[in-house]
């Protein structure tokens, strides 16, 4: 089952004259191998998208996703914990006894 997220995405090619934007992404919490909380100070280079669209109590989080030989990483609106919740909601747990 795919989760949706909130991803801070760069529109265009890396320049000093791109654009910052927020997007849905839906993610397969099966091929999550990482979540790290994502400082806001490097979130600032985002600029008026933060300001706009995000609460300045807002944290991020980067994920790494297996994509088999490599991996891809992704910067999502939401705390670790945050985001390991919503990975983890529909997820079914072994109980031991």
């Amino acid at each position: 089952m795919l989760v949706k997220l909130t991803e801070i995405a760069i529109s265009g090619p890396v320049t000093n004259t791109h654009k910052w934007l927020l997007k849905e992404v839906f993610v397969n919490p099966e091929h999550v191998v990482m979540i790290r909380e994502q400082p806001r100070v490097y979130m600032e280079r985002a600029g008026s998208i933060l300001s706009e669209s995000v609460s300045d109590n807002e944290r991020f989080s980067k994920l790494l996703i297996n994509r088999g030989s490599g991996g891809t990483e992704i910067v999502v609106v939401g705390s670790p914990d945050v985001v390991e919740s919503a990975l983890n909601r529909n997820s079914k747990q072994l109980l031991k006894g």
